[in-house]
């Protein structure tokens, strides 16, 4: 999710339950769509990095230091990029009531077929602009959010997430969004 300061506009997250012109909802989604699929792929290259050296463990360890500063080279544009999940590993990543509405609508939509790549939502304000792109669950993410992990996965999960709710997913489900 991004958020523009209320002086630019916020991209976070929404369904396009808004009255907004779908020309307005393009518009805004082609303003955020480059913030968040960099961010999405720096998070990405990191985190491949991190697992071929280390193995899904060290790729935690990544994620646990990486991810905050990726977030944050990214907001400086003036937009405000985090994720958010329904299940969130960290605690400071949890939904507010607007996001957690939008991601059961990504879920939704998903399971009635809609491609993942049109799970977008938009909503504008009087203060803020929201944007989200779903994340879907690839293969990859089930080593750290998957079903079953390995017990040294479980432990590092208990030290650097201690509150962890981001397990059990399968290839496909939605993970949450930027």
């Amino acid at each position: 999710m991004v958020k523009l300061n209320t002086s630019k506009a916020v991209i976070l997250a929404m369904l396009f339950a808004s009255p907004l012109a779908l020309a307005d909802q393009a518009s805004v989604i082609k303003q955020a769509k480059p913030i968040i699929m960099s961010f999405g792929k720096n998070l990405k290259t990191e985190l491949k990095q991190a697992m071929v050296a280390g193995g899904p463990v060290k790729g935690l360890e990544a994620c646990n230091l990486e991810a905050p500063k990726i977030a944050e080279q990214a907001s400086k544009s003036g937009w405000k990029v985090a994720r958010t999940s329904l299940k969130w590993r960290n605690e400071n990543n949890q939904p507010d009531q607007w996001e957690q509405k939008q991601l059961a609508e990504f879920e939704r939509k998903l399971k009635a077929g809609v491609s993942p790549k049109k799970l977008w939502a938009v909503h504008e304000g009087e203060k803020e602009t929201r944007v989200m792109k779903a994340i879907v669950t690839q293969e990859v993410c089930l080593a750290c959010h998957g079903e079953t992990l390995m017990p040294a996965v479980s432990k590092k999960l208990t030290e650097l997430y201690p509150k962890d709710n981001a397990t059990g997913f399968k290839a496909g489900d939605i993970r949450g969004a930027f």
